[in-house]
């Protein structure tokens, strides 16, 4: 019975198992397997042509925590106004600013989180001067065990971009 089992054991080791993927209906070796993560950016896709939604990105979990990221050039904007404009848009929109720094173009700031316990989830601004504009880098971390709706943050995103544009 060893020698039969032995034999067989090594031919579906070394020859490779063929199983069908259910999930995908496709039964090849190489069929891909989507992640949880790849499914929610799928689900999560929008039609919305601004440049701060196409460019709006994410990863991690709700256990291990989100990190959210945009990027934008805005034209016709000084590094400056971007930086006043942005930081005027946080404090009317309940975000703690905790440093800004005009010469550097950083803004950084927080929001305490809803049954959080004093908790806050910081949200960074990045605005570095470039010809004709500014280029603005926007990045939103929550920590493991907080969570926001994909769409309620690139809508956030998208309005601190537009208020740096002026609009």
């Amino acid at each position: 019975m060893k020698k039969i089992i032995i034999p067989i054991l090594l031919v579906a080791l070394l020859g490779g198992c063929r199983t069908n993927d259910v999930r995908s209906g496709d039964d090849s070796p190489r069929a891909e397997r989507k992640t949880r993560l790849d499914r929610e950016r799928e689900k999560n896709k929008t039609d919305d042509p601004r440049e701060c939604a196409q460019n709006f990105t994410f990863d991690g979990s709700f256990i291990r925590g989100r990190t959210f990221k945009t990027i934008v050039f805005v034209k016709g904007v000084s590094q400056s106004q971007a930086v006043k404009r942005a930081a005027r848009y946080l404090t009317t929109s309940g975000y703690q600013i905790n440093s800004a720094d005009e010469n550097l173009g950083i803004i950084s700031a927080s929001q305490t989180v809803s049954y959080g316990k004093g908790k806050t989830v910081p949200l960074n601004v990045g605005i570095e001067g470039n010809k004709g504009g500014v280029r603005v880098n926007i990045s939103f971390v929550l920590s493991g065990g907080v969570t926001s709706p994909v769409d309620a943050v690139r809508k956030e995103f998208c309005d601190i971009v537009e208020q740096i544009e002026g609009k």
